[in-house]
Protein backbone atom coordinates (compact mmCIF):
# COMPACT_ATOMS: atom_id res chain seq x y z
CA UNK A 1 0.00 0.00 0.00
CA UNK A 2 2.90 2.33 0.81
CA UNK A 3 4.48 1.59 -2.58
CA UNK A 4 1.18 2.34 -4.32
CA UNK A 5 0.82 5.69 -2.53
CA UNK A 6 4.41 6.64 -3.36
CA UNK A 7 3.97 5.64 -7.00
CA UNK A 8 0.78 7.69 -7.23
CA UNK A 9 2.56 10.81 -5.89
CA UNK A 10 5.46 10.30 -8.30
CA UNK A 11 3.01 10.04 -11.18
CA UNK A 12 2.19 13.77 -11.07
CA UNK A 13 5.67 15.17 -10.58
CA UNK A 14 5.72 15.99 -14.31
CA UNK A 15 2.14 16.93 -15.09
CA UNK A 16 2.82 18.18 -18.61
CA UNK A 17 4.60 14.96 -19.53
CA UNK A 18 1.85 12.72 -18.29
CA UNK A 19 -0.75 14.84 -20.08
CA UNK A 20 1.04 14.81 -23.42
CA UNK A 21 1.92 11.10 -23.18
CA UNK A 22 -1.51 9.89 -22.15
CA UNK A 23 -3.50 12.18 -24.44
CA UNK A 24 -2.80 9.97 -27.47
CA UNK A 25 -3.68 6.85 -25.47
CA UNK A 26 -6.87 8.42 -24.11
CA UNK A 27 -8.09 9.63 -27.51
CA UNK A 28 -7.30 6.28 -29.14
CA UNK A 29 -9.16 4.37 -26.45
CA UNK A 30 -12.12 6.74 -26.60
CA UNK A 31 -12.32 6.15 -30.34
CA UNK A 32 -12.13 2.39 -29.75
CA UNK A 33 -15.00 2.53 -27.24
CA UNK A 34 -17.15 4.57 -29.64
CA UNK A 35 -16.39 2.21 -32.54
CA UNK A 36 -17.04 -0.81 -30.34
CA UNK A 37 -20.37 0.67 -29.26
CA UNK A 38 -21.35 1.33 -32.88
CA UNK A 39 -20.27 -2.11 -34.04
CA UNK A 40 -21.87 -3.84 -31.06
CA UNK A 41 -25.26 -2.28 -31.73
CA UNK A 42 -25.02 -2.68 -35.49
CA UNK A 43 -24.21 -6.39 -35.21
CA UNK A 44 -26.92 -6.89 -32.58
CA UNK A 45 -29.45 -5.34 -34.97
CA UNK A 46 -28.05 -7.42 -37.84
CA UNK A 47 -28.29 -10.57 -35.72
CA UNK A 48 -31.89 -10.00 -34.65
CA UNK A 49 -33.00 -8.81 -38.09
CA UNK A 50 -31.46 -11.97 -39.56
CA UNK A 51 -33.38 -14.09 -37.06
CA UNK A 52 -36.62 -12.21 -37.71
CA UNK A 53 -36.35 -12.06 -41.50
CA UNK A 54 -37.39 -15.66 -42.11
CA UNK A 55 -35.35 -17.90 -39.82
CA UNK A 56 -36.77 -17.68 -36.33
CA UNK A 57 -34.78 -18.68 -33.27
CA UNK A 58 -35.54 -22.34 -33.90
CA UNK A 59 -36.80 -24.24 -36.94
CA UNK A 60 -38.41 -27.67 -36.67
CA UNK A 61 -38.75 -30.24 -39.47
CA UNK A 62 -39.34 -33.96 -39.81
CA UNK A 63 -35.87 -34.86 -41.06
CA UNK A 64 -32.29 -33.58 -41.06
CA UNK A 65 -32.36 -33.87 -44.84
CA UNK A 66 -34.76 -30.93 -44.99
CA UNK A 67 -31.94 -28.51 -44.12
CA UNK A 68 -30.04 -29.67 -47.22
CA UNK A 69 -32.68 -30.13 -49.92
CA UNK A 70 -36.10 -29.37 -48.50
CA UNK A 71 -36.42 -25.60 -48.30
CA UNK A 72 -37.77 -25.24 -51.85
CA UNK A 73 -38.67 -28.88 -52.44
CA UNK A 74 -40.55 -29.55 -49.19
CA UNK A 75 -43.00 -32.21 -50.31
CA UNK A 76 -41.38 -35.16 -48.51
CA UNK A 77 -40.82 -33.38 -45.20
CA UNK A 78 -44.27 -32.84 -43.71
CA UNK A 79 -44.38 -32.94 -39.90
CA UNK A 80 -47.19 -35.35 -38.85
CA UNK A 81 -47.23 -34.09 -35.23
CA UNK A 82 -47.08 -30.40 -36.18
CA UNK A 83 -50.28 -29.46 -34.29
CA UNK A 84 -49.11 -31.20 -31.11
CA UNK A 85 -45.77 -29.38 -31.29
CA UNK A 86 -47.50 -26.03 -31.85
CA UNK A 87 -49.83 -26.58 -28.89
CA UNK A 88 -46.90 -27.54 -26.67
CA UNK A 89 -44.86 -24.48 -27.65
CA UNK A 90 -47.74 -22.04 -27.24
CA UNK A 91 -47.94 -23.07 -23.58
CA UNK A 92 -44.25 -22.27 -23.10
CA UNK A 93 -43.77 -18.79 -21.60
CA UNK A 94 -40.41 -18.50 -23.35
CA UNK A 95 -42.04 -18.72 -26.80
CA UNK A 96 -43.38 -15.53 -28.38
CA UNK A 97 -44.76 -17.10 -31.58
CA UNK A 98 -44.81 -20.42 -33.41
CA UNK A 99 -46.22 -20.85 -36.91
CA UNK A 100 -45.82 -23.08 -40.00
CA UNK A 101 -44.16 -22.13 -43.26
CA UNK A 102 -43.41 -23.71 -46.59
CA UNK A 103 -41.84 -22.81 -49.91
CA UNK A 104 -41.55 -23.94 -53.49
CA UNK A 105 -39.76 -23.13 -56.72
CA UNK A 106 -41.88 -21.85 -59.57
CA UNK A 107 -41.64 -20.23 -62.97
CA UNK A 108 -43.53 -16.92 -63.01
CA UNK A 109 -44.82 -15.68 -66.32
CA UNK A 110 -46.91 -12.93 -67.84
CA UNK A 111 -47.17 -12.41 -71.56
CA UNK A 112 -43.74 -12.98 -73.09
CA UNK A 113 -41.85 -12.38 -69.84
CA UNK A 114 -40.86 -15.02 -67.31
CA UNK A 115 -38.46 -15.65 -64.44
CA UNK A 116 -37.78 -18.32 -61.83
CA UNK A 117 -38.87 -17.50 -58.28
CA UNK A 118 -38.26 -18.99 -54.87
CA UNK A 119 -41.64 -18.56 -53.20
CA UNK A 120 -41.81 -18.56 -49.39
CA UNK A 121 -45.15 -18.77 -47.60
CA UNK A 122 -46.17 -17.76 -44.08
CA UNK A 123 -49.50 -17.01 -42.43
CA UNK A 124 -50.41 -13.44 -43.53
CA UNK A 125 -50.46 -12.12 -39.95
CA UNK A 126 -46.81 -13.20 -39.62
CA UNK A 127 -45.56 -11.29 -42.68
CA UNK A 128 -44.32 -7.73 -42.19
CA UNK A 129 -43.06 -5.31 -44.83
CA UNK A 130 -41.59 -2.13 -43.35
CA UNK A 131 -41.84 1.43 -44.70
CA UNK A 132 -39.08 3.83 -45.72
CA UNK A 133 -39.48 5.78 -42.48
CA UNK A 134 -36.16 6.22 -40.69
CA UNK A 135 -35.93 3.85 -37.74
CA UNK A 136 -33.42 3.03 -35.05
CA UNK A 137 -31.13 0.04 -35.48
CA UNK A 138 -32.24 -1.21 -32.10
CA UNK A 139 -33.09 -4.92 -31.73
CA UNK A 140 -35.71 -4.11 -29.10
CA UNK A 141 -37.74 -2.26 -31.76
CA UNK A 142 -38.20 -5.38 -33.90
CA UNK A 143 -41.49 -7.28 -33.83
CA UNK A 144 -41.33 -10.58 -31.93
CA UNK A 145 -44.50 -11.86 -33.60
CA UNK A 146 -43.71 -11.39 -37.30
CA UNK A 147 -41.01 -11.90 -39.91
CA UNK A 148 -39.74 -8.67 -41.45
CA UNK A 149 -39.38 -9.55 -45.14
CA UNK A 150 -38.27 -6.27 -46.69
CA UNK A 151 -39.40 -2.73 -47.47
CA UNK A 152 -42.75 -2.23 -49.17
CA UNK A 153 -42.19 -0.14 -52.30
CA UNK A 154 -45.72 -0.26 -53.74
CA UNK A 155 -49.04 -1.99 -53.14
CA UNK A 156 -50.66 -3.23 -49.96
CA UNK A 157 -49.56 -5.10 -46.86
CA UNK A 158 -50.69 -8.70 -46.18
CA UNK A 159 -54.14 -8.96 -44.60
CA UNK A 160 -56.74 -11.57 -43.69
CA UNK A 161 -57.94 -11.73 -47.31
CA UNK A 162 -54.58 -12.48 -48.90
CA UNK A 163 -55.58 -15.69 -50.73
CA UNK A 164 -53.84 -16.15 -54.11
CA UNK A 165 -51.87 -12.94 -53.61
CA UNK A 166 -48.18 -12.49 -54.34
CA UNK A 167 -45.59 -10.06 -52.94
CA UNK A 168 -42.91 -9.72 -55.58
CA UNK A 169 -39.37 -8.35 -55.36
CA UNK A 170 -38.81 -5.10 -57.24
CA UNK A 171 -36.11 -6.58 -59.48
CA UNK A 172 -38.30 -9.55 -60.38
CA UNK A 173 -41.16 -7.13 -61.08
CA UNK A 174 -38.95 -5.22 -63.52
CA UNK A 175 -38.07 -8.48 -65.29
CA UNK A 176 -41.76 -9.38 -65.59
CA UNK A 177 -42.83 -5.76 -66.32
CA UNK A 178 -45.59 -5.87 -63.69
CA UNK A 179 -47.03 -3.53 -61.08
CA UNK A 180 -49.39 -4.11 -58.15
CA UNK A 181 -52.73 -5.34 -59.47
CA UNK A 182 -51.25 -7.38 -62.32
CA UNK A 183 -51.89 -11.11 -62.58
CA UNK A 184 -48.89 -13.46 -62.74
CA UNK A 185 -49.10 -17.19 -63.53
CA UNK A 186 -46.96 -19.49 -61.39
CA UNK A 187 -46.02 -22.96 -62.70
CA UNK A 188 -44.52 -25.42 -60.20
CA UNK A 189 -43.32 -29.02 -60.57
CA UNK A 190 -45.08 -31.34 -58.11
CA UNK A 191 -43.51 -34.45 -56.53
CA UNK A 192 -45.52 -36.90 -58.65
CA UNK A 193 -44.07 -35.39 -61.80
CA UNK A 194 -47.10 -33.27 -62.58
CA UNK A 195 -47.15 -29.53 -63.12
CA UNK A 196 -49.53 -27.22 -61.35
CA UNK A 197 -50.33 -23.68 -62.46
CA UNK A 198 -52.29 -20.90 -60.84
CA UNK A 199 -52.86 -17.19 -61.31
CA UNK A 200 -51.67 -14.90 -58.52
CA UNK A 201 -52.54 -11.24 -58.17
CA UNK A 202 -49.51 -9.06 -57.41
CA UNK A 203 -50.48 -7.45 -54.10
CA UNK A 204 -47.26 -5.57 -53.45
CA UNK A 205 -43.65 -4.96 -54.45
CA UNK A 206 -40.84 -5.14 -51.89
CA UNK A 207 -37.14 -4.37 -51.86
CA UNK A 208 -34.60 -6.40 -49.92
CA UNK A 209 -30.92 -6.36 -50.93
CA UNK A 210 -29.95 -9.76 -52.34
CA UNK A 211 -33.51 -11.10 -52.22
CA UNK A 212 -35.74 -8.96 -54.42
CA UNK A 213 -34.71 -10.64 -57.66
CA UNK A 214 -35.34 -14.28 -56.81
CA UNK A 215 -37.74 -14.24 -53.85
CA UNK A 216 -41.49 -13.83 -53.64
CA UNK A 217 -43.97 -14.36 -50.80
CA UNK A 218 -47.50 -15.67 -50.56
CA UNK A 219 -49.76 -16.76 -47.73
CA UNK A 220 -49.35 -20.19 -46.17
CA UNK A 221 -52.86 -21.53 -46.91
CA UNK A 222 -52.55 -20.66 -50.62
CA UNK A 223 -49.13 -22.33 -50.87
CA UNK A 224 -50.34 -25.52 -49.18
CA UNK A 225 -53.35 -25.68 -51.52
CA UNK A 226 -51.18 -24.97 -54.57
CA UNK A 227 -48.61 -27.68 -53.76
CA UNK A 228 -51.08 -30.20 -52.32
CA UNK A 229 -49.20 -30.61 -49.05
CA UNK A 230 -51.05 -31.93 -46.00
CA UNK A 231 -48.56 -31.17 -43.22
CA UNK A 232 -46.20 -28.22 -42.87
CA UNK A 233 -42.57 -29.04 -43.70
CA UNK A 234 -41.23 -26.61 -41.11
CA UNK A 235 -42.33 -24.79 -37.97
CA UNK A 236 -40.74 -21.44 -37.11
CA UNK A 237 -40.29 -20.58 -33.44
CA UNK A 238 -39.70 -17.00 -32.25
CA UNK A 239 -38.62 -16.68 -28.62
CA UNK A 240 -39.15 -13.82 -26.21
CA UNK A 241 -35.45 -13.84 -25.32
CA UNK A 242 -32.68 -15.08 -27.61
CA UNK A 243 -30.69 -16.37 -24.63
CA UNK A 244 -33.24 -19.18 -24.05
CA UNK A 245 -32.67 -20.70 -27.51
CA UNK A 246 -30.46 -23.54 -26.30
CA UNK A 247 -32.77 -24.49 -23.42
CA UNK A 248 -35.95 -24.45 -25.54
CA UNK A 249 -34.25 -26.43 -28.29
CA UNK A 250 -33.07 -29.03 -25.78
CA UNK A 251 -36.57 -29.37 -24.32
CA UNK A 252 -38.02 -29.79 -27.82
CA UNK A 253 -35.62 -32.57 -28.74
CA UNK A 254 -36.40 -34.42 -25.53
CA UNK A 255 -40.17 -34.03 -25.89
CA UNK A 256 -40.30 -34.79 -29.64
CA UNK A 257 -37.27 -36.94 -30.46
CA UNK A 258 -38.61 -37.87 -33.92
CA UNK A 259 -38.25 -34.34 -35.31
CA UNK A 260 -35.13 -32.46 -36.38
CA UNK A 261 -34.35 -28.94 -35.13
CA UNK A 262 -31.92 -26.18 -36.03
CA UNK A 263 -31.12 -23.09 -33.97
CA UNK A 264 -30.57 -19.65 -35.46
CA UNK A 265 -26.82 -19.98 -35.02
CA UNK A 266 -26.81 -23.07 -37.23
CA UNK A 267 -28.98 -21.36 -39.82
CA UNK A 268 -27.49 -17.84 -39.86
CA UNK A 269 -24.20 -18.77 -41.51
CA UNK A 270 -23.66 -15.37 -43.12
CA UNK A 271 -24.18 -13.53 -39.83
CA UNK A 272 -21.65 -15.77 -38.09
CA UNK A 273 -19.08 -15.09 -40.80
CA UNK A 274 -19.59 -11.31 -40.71
CA UNK A 275 -19.61 -11.23 -36.89
CA UNK A 276 -16.36 -13.21 -36.76
CA UNK A 277 -14.75 -10.90 -39.33
CA UNK A 278 -15.70 -7.73 -37.43
CA UNK A 279 -14.61 -9.29 -34.14
CA UNK A 280 -11.16 -9.99 -35.62
CA UNK A 281 -11.02 -6.47 -37.05
CA UNK A 282 -11.78 -4.99 -33.64
CA UNK A 283 -9.08 -7.18 -32.08
CA UNK A 284 -6.50 -5.94 -34.61
CA UNK A 285 -7.36 -2.29 -33.86
CA UNK A 286 -6.97 -2.92 -30.13
CA UNK A 287 -3.62 -4.63 -30.68
CA UNK A 288 -2.37 -1.64 -32.73
CA UNK A 289 -3.44 0.78 -29.98
CA UNK A 290 -1.65 -1.39 -27.40
CA UNK A 291 1.58 -1.34 -29.45
CA UNK A 292 1.43 2.44 -29.89
CA UNK A 293 0.73 2.84 -26.17
CA UNK A 294 3.68 0.58 -25.33
CA UNK A 295 5.97 2.78 -27.43
CA UNK A 296 4.70 6.03 -25.89
CA UNK A 297 4.80 4.78 -22.31
CA UNK A 298 8.25 3.20 -22.76
CA UNK A 299 9.70 6.53 -23.91
CA UNK A 300 8.02 8.43 -21.06
CA UNK A 301 9.09 5.91 -18.41
CA UNK A 302 12.67 5.79 -19.74
CA UNK A 303 12.95 9.56 -19.45
CA UNK A 304 11.35 9.60 -16.01
CA UNK A 305 13.70 6.91 -14.66
CA UNK A 306 16.75 8.63 -16.19
CA UNK A 307 15.90 11.94 -14.54
CA UNK A 308 15.63 10.27 -11.14
CA UNK A 309 18.91 8.36 -11.19
CA UNK A 310 20.09 10.15 -8.04
CA UNK A 311 16.97 8.97 -6.23
CA UNK A 312 17.67 5.36 -7.17
CA UNK A 313 21.30 5.74 -6.09
CA UNK A 314 20.24 7.20 -2.74
CA UNK A 315 17.74 4.42 -2.13
CA UNK A 316 20.34 1.78 -2.96
CA UNK A 317 22.95 3.52 -0.76
CA UNK A 318 20.66 3.48 2.31
CA UNK A 319 19.97 -0.23 1.83
CA UNK A 320 16.79 -0.40 -0.24
CA UNK A 321 16.72 -3.70 -2.17
CA UNK A 322 16.72 -3.68 -5.96
CA UNK A 323 13.44 -5.58 -5.89
CA UNK A 324 11.76 -2.71 -4.03
CA UNK A 325 12.92 -0.15 -6.62
CA UNK A 326 11.76 -2.35 -9.48
CA UNK A 327 8.39 -2.78 -7.77
CA UNK A 328 8.04 0.99 -7.36
CA UNK A 329 8.83 1.72 -11.03
CA UNK A 330 6.58 -1.10 -12.29
CA UNK A 331 3.76 0.21 -10.10
CA UNK A 332 4.19 3.65 -11.62
CA UNK A 333 4.02 2.12 -15.10
CA UNK A 334 0.88 0.21 -14.19
CA UNK A 335 -0.69 3.41 -12.86
CA UNK A 336 0.16 5.15 -16.13
CA UNK A 337 -1.62 2.37 -18.02
CA UNK A 338 -4.58 2.33 -15.62
CA UNK A 339 -4.99 6.12 -15.70
CA UNK A 340 -4.81 6.23 -19.49
CA UNK A 341 -7.22 3.35 -20.01
CA UNK A 342 -9.77 4.53 -17.43
CA UNK A 343 -9.69 8.09 -18.78
CA UNK A 344 -10.02 6.83 -22.36
CA UNK A 345 -12.94 4.55 -21.50
CA UNK A 346 -14.64 7.36 -19.56
CA UNK A 347 -14.22 9.79 -22.48
CA UNK A 348 -15.53 7.11 -24.87
CA UNK A 349 -18.63 6.48 -22.75
CA UNK A 350 -19.31 10.22 -22.45
CA UNK A 351 -18.92 10.55 -26.24
CA UNK A 352 -21.39 7.69 -26.76
CA UNK A 353 -23.89 9.35 -24.43
CA UNK A 354 -23.58 12.67 -26.30
CA UNK A 355 -24.05 10.97 -29.69
CA UNK A 356 -27.09 9.10 -28.35
CA UNK A 357 -28.62 12.37 -27.18
CA UNK A 358 -28.56 13.44 -30.85
CA UNK A 359 -30.24 10.19 -31.90
CA UNK A 360 -27.22 8.05 -32.79
CA UNK A 361 -25.11 7.68 -35.94
CA UNK A 362 -26.81 7.41 -39.37
CA UNK A 363 -26.46 4.16 -41.30
CA UNK A 364 -27.96 3.27 -44.68
CA UNK A 365 -29.48 -0.21 -45.00
CA UNK A 366 -30.60 -0.43 -48.61
CA UNK A 367 -33.36 2.15 -49.08
CA UNK A 368 -33.76 2.65 -45.33
CA UNK A 369 -31.90 5.24 -43.27
CA UNK A 370 -31.30 3.85 -39.80
CA UNK A 371 -29.91 5.59 -36.75
CA UNK A 372 -27.55 3.46 -34.72
CA UNK A 373 -27.34 4.18 -30.97
CA UNK A 374 -23.91 3.65 -29.44
CA UNK A 375 -24.10 1.03 -26.71
CA UNK A 376 -20.71 -0.44 -25.85
CA UNK A 377 -20.64 -3.83 -24.17
CA UNK A 378 -19.45 -3.08 -20.63
CA UNK A 379 -18.05 -6.60 -20.21
CA UNK A 380 -15.84 -6.10 -23.28
CA UNK A 381 -14.80 -2.62 -22.14
CA UNK A 382 -13.69 -4.04 -18.79
CA UNK A 383 -11.40 -6.39 -20.72
CA UNK A 384 -9.71 -3.39 -22.36
CA UNK A 385 -8.39 -1.98 -19.07
CA UNK A 386 -6.32 -4.97 -17.92
CA UNK A 387 -4.19 -5.19 -21.10
CA UNK A 388 -3.37 -1.48 -20.80
CA UNK A 389 -2.34 -1.90 -17.17
CA UNK A 390 -0.09 -4.79 -18.27
CA UNK A 391 1.24 -2.62 -21.12
CA UNK A 392 2.18 0.10 -18.60
CA UNK A 393 4.07 -2.45 -16.49
CA UNK A 394 5.82 -3.84 -19.56
CA UNK A 395 6.82 -0.33 -20.65
CA UNK A 396 8.38 0.30 -17.21
CA UNK A 397 10.24 -3.02 -17.02
CA UNK A 398 13.26 -1.99 -19.16
CA UNK A 399 13.86 1.35 -17.40
CA UNK A 400 13.39 -0.35 -13.99
CA UNK A 401 16.06 -2.95 -14.72
CA UNK A 402 18.38 -0.25 -16.00
CA UNK A 403 17.88 1.77 -12.80
CA UNK A 404 18.99 -1.06 -10.49
CA UNK A 405 21.84 -2.33 -12.63
CA UNK A 406 23.83 0.89 -12.34
CA UNK A 407 26.27 1.24 -9.47
CA UNK A 408 24.79 3.45 -6.68
CA UNK A 409 27.90 5.66 -6.68
CA UNK A 410 27.56 6.24 -10.44
CA UNK A 411 23.87 6.98 -10.01
CA UNK A 412 24.62 9.64 -7.38
CA UNK A 413 27.03 11.34 -9.81
CA UNK A 414 24.38 11.42 -12.61
CA UNK A 415 23.01 14.78 -13.70
CA UNK A 416 19.38 15.12 -14.75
Amino acid sequence: MKVLAMAWRNLFRHKMRIMTTLSAVILSLAGLVVFQGFLQQLMAAFRDSTILSGLGHIQISSSQQYWKTGEYSPYAFGIPQAKAIEEHLRKDARVSAVFPSTGFTAVAGIGTHSTTLLVKAYPPERMLFSSHTATSADPSQLSRQQFSLGTLEAGQLPGPRSTNKLWLGTTAAKILHVKPGATVTLMALLPNGGVNGRDFAVQGLFSSPGFDKDFAYTDYATAMSFTGQQNPPVLNVILTHRQTTKAVNSDLRQRFPAVSTRTWRQLAVYYEQVNGMFGSFLGVIQAIILLVSLFLLSNAMARTVLERQKEWGTLRAVGSPARGIITLILTEGMLWGALGSLSGVALGLVSCAVVNLWGGLPFHNGPQLLTVPLRPDLSNIAKIILPFVATGALAALGPALKAVRQNPADSLRERA
